[in-house]
């Protein structure tokens, strides 16, 4: 199989996808990446084998596999999406040869390429363990065959998205069998095809097989490659780079790595979040640093195990502090009063995440009176930019330098870091000009606006069950021929064009025009905005603008700048 060596340390030779799983046993090391493919993926990849089994090719090139032998066991550092895809499609193989009472061919798939026997009723060997994440259900609920015990799923408290990556890309597996392989064929074709796909899997399915010496052979060469179809992302290159530098200590990255990421499961999900939250780590730190040269800045200043694993001590600490800033009930909040935890709760509702790396450092560094200000300072100031779109990036780097400053203590308090950020944030005039203008197709995000104006101009607190009634409705009937198509698309979802309503009232008035509705506004007991909206003999655009300027001057008092 090996047909030459490029180094002392990499030996490299062709092999076919089919006899690596037949002929060894291979292990996915505990620090590389869960299951990323998704059912798109596996299909491009069934597709393609099945244009060349139609055409008859005597061969198809996968790319390459790197590996490690070490110990007795082959480790996988680059491969395994395409390895676990094609024994889980050789398993959806085996079982169509089980409906077709071939018993004896279900046997040898199954014991050449997923499984091998032990003796003294010991379980079998998978013939491609998995990540620590992954191995378990892989083994026990995607490899056995149908309606078997050791197919129910593995109980967990919240279902990991590897494993629904891994049941949905089984069931396209499946539906691909039935589909295009048996093709619903007579018994007899179904048997030859399932047959032939087997052969071209074992004989024709082409990889590379890169053998290296040692991790960080296997690293440098996994840093440049792809799997198919799936960039690496800046968590999975981080996470292989400081298992490599790390050396003897390398159980204790697997462990911070696994506890920091089990904390932000809890907040937003799996893979996207972690990079995003590592980024927001790194510039409360070190400041500004965009996405793309996060893994960069990291290697050059991560040089060595010491530092490793003490950047993973903080990333394990700082993760709670994390979920704190962005989750609304977090323990870490329980004792800052319900004024903290609404703010939180707001940040999340208007989506904003530029200041998460200031509210980190502030988190840590800040008293608990200081860090408060500084929450519903960032609610003021985020509604601000949102509404005069204030650019993004101006914003982030403002953040970021306060996120700095904070946690090398030269900013100590929430006026410090207001000054650091006022000659960007809007000023009155500013923001009343842009609010009088905007729009919000967000509804959770319209809702939050017409609470926090309800709230500025009399002291009262809507109802959370109130529903969000587009007085000029979003579908355009007789009622409103008064609005051409352009006005109603223009006009329709401006603030001054909403207002809260009970549920049931507002069902009441679908479909209905404004002289209707104006009755049922003036009499609402919940909301004096809706109350206001009965004083205008008509409802035209005039009307919207007129009311959103009216909203305009509560504004200024519902996100005050002092």
């Amino acid at each position: 199989m090996i047909v030459g060596m490029l180094s002392q340390s990499i030996t490299i030779g062709a092999t076919t996808i089919g006899k690596l799983l037949k002929e060894e046993r291979l292990e996915v090391p505990p620090n590389q990446r869960a299951y990323r493919w998704k059912p798109e993926h596996a299909e491009d990849l069934f597709k393609d084998i099945r244009k060349e089994i139609d055409n008859r090719s005597d061969e198809y090139f996968l790319g390459s596999i790197v590996s490690i032998e070490t110990s007795g066991k082959i480790l996988i550092y680059d491969g395994q999406q395409r390895l676990a895809t094609t024994m889980i499609l050789l398993a959806e193989i085996r079982n169509a040869l089980i409906d077709l009472d071939n018993e004896k061919d279900a046997n040898i798939v199954e014991r050449s390429f997923l499984f091998s026997e032990r003796r003294g009723g010991a379980d079998a060997i998978p013939h491609l363990t998995l990540n620590l994440e992954d191995k378990e259900f892989f083994f026990a609920r995607i490899l056995p065959r149908p309606n078997t015990e050791s197919e129910k799923p593995i109980p967990t408290t919240r279902p990991r998205d590897s494993h629904k990556r891994l049941e949905s890309v089984a069931r396209a597996a499946n539906e691909f069998v039935e589909d295009s392989i048996m093709k619903k064929g007579s018994p007899e074709e179904s048997y030859k095809n399932l047959n032939r796909w087997v052969d071209f899997i074992e004989k024709s399915l082409q990889v590379i097989w890169v053998q290296v010496t040692n991790e960080r052979t296997a690293f440098t060469i996994f840093e440049t490659m792809n799997d198919r179809g799936l960039k690496l992302s800046a968590a999975d290159l981080l996470k292989n780079y400081l298992h490599a530098t790390a050396e003897g200590l390398r159980n204790d990255v697997i462990q911070k790595w696994a506890s920091m990421t089990g904390t932000l499961e809890t907040v937003e999900g799996e893979e996207e979040n972690v990079v995003e939250y590592i980024r927001c780590f790194w510039v409360s730190r070190y400041g500004h640093t965009r996405t793309r040269y996060l893994y960069d800045k990291i290697k050059d200043r991560i040089t060595n195990p010491g530092r490793a694993i003490a950047l993973l001590s903080s990333l394990e600490e700082a993760a709670q502090d994390y979920a704190a800033i962005i989750m609304a009930s977090h323990e870490r909040t329980t004792d800052r009063g319900e004024h903290v935890k609404s703010n939180i709760a707001t940040l999340k509702t208007l989506g904003v995440t530029q200041l998460r790396p200031m509210l980190l450092s502030a988190f840590a560094k800040l008293k608990h009176g200081q860090f408060d200000k500084l929450l519903e300072k960032s609610v003021v100031w985020s509604v601000r930019f949102m509404v005069t779109g204030t650019p993004s990036g101006t914003i982030e780097g403002y953040y970021a330098k306060i996120a700095a400053d904070i946690w090398s203590g030269k900013t100590k308090t929430a006026k410090a870091a207001a000054d650091s950020i006022k000659q960007i944030v809007p000023e009155d005039e500013e923001f009343k000009i842009a609010f009088a203008n905007v729009s919000e197709s967000k509804e959770k995000i319209a809702r939050y606006y017409l609470q926090a104006l309800q709230f500025a101009k009399d002291k009262s607190t809507l109802r959370s069950d109130l529903t969000l009634e587009h007085i000029l409705p979003k579908k355009r009937d007789d009622n409103w021929k008064h609005f051409s198509e352009d006005d109603h698309r223009a006009n329709v979802h401006r603030l001054g064009n909403l207002t809260p309503m009970d549920e049931e009232k507002n069902g009441a008035i679908q479909g209905k025009g404004y002289d209707f509705k104006r009755t049922i506004f003036a009499a609402d007991a919940d909301s004096s905005l809706t109350r206001d909206v009965a004083k205008y003999d008509k409802w035209t655009m005039s009307a919207i603008a007129k009311r959103q300027k009216e909203l305009a001057e509560i504004a200024v008092v519902a996100w005050p700048l002092k």
